[in-house]
This record gives structure tokens, C-alpha cells and sequence, in this order.
């Protein structure tokens, strides 16, 4: 898969292809982080730490995001999980 950002090429970890594939998948729903963690470290979620998705979204957003302290796209929905708007009326 390609992923650009303004007409260039972005780099993404396999985790984080996947991550941002079930985010846009379900664009507009709020994801539980379990249910993430579940999805992206298939076969071996058991063993990751909640840790590791608070650092992919970071990582993702530092690639995808404008400025990734406000996301546009990728939404904090706190205490529950993240959502993927697609930008939508400036976010």
C-alpha cells in the first residue's frame, strides 16, 4: 500500500498500515482501544502493552498530521478510544 501526504510518500510500519486501515474502515465510529489493540497485534495481543497503540496513534500523527498536537484526522475520543473523522469541516 501507498500512503501520501500533500502528493508525497509516506513511510508506514506494517502496524501502522494496519491501524490506520481499521481507523478509516470505521471513519466517523469511536474504537475502543481494546478493540484496536485486538485488530492491529493479531495473534499476540494478549502480549502488548496499551502502551504500544498510544505509540503507534503518536507515531501515525507525526506522519499524517498537519500538527499532530491537534489532529484533524485522528481523534483522542478520552476514556474510550480513537475515531477517524477524515478531516471533515476542518476537524
Amino acid at each position: 500500500m501507498e500512503f501520501r501526504r500533500d502528493g508525497q510518500l509516506v513511510e508506514l510500519s506494517k502496524t501502522e498500515q494496519k491501524l490506520l486501515r481499521v481507523l478509516v474502515e470505521n471513519r466517523g465510529r469511536t474504537l475502543p482501544r481494546e478493540l484496536l489493540v485486538d485488530r492491529v497485534w493479531t495473534g499476540g495481543a494478549e502480549y502488548v502493552d496499551e502502551n504500544a497503540l498510544s505509540v503507534t496513534v503518536k507515531r501515525l500523527r507525526g506522519k499524517l498530521e498537519e500538527n499532530p498536537s491537534k489532529p484533524r484526522y485522528l481523534k483522542t475520543v478520552y476514556g474510550v478510544g480513537y475515531t477517524w473523522t477524515g478531516g471533515e469541516n476542518g476537524g
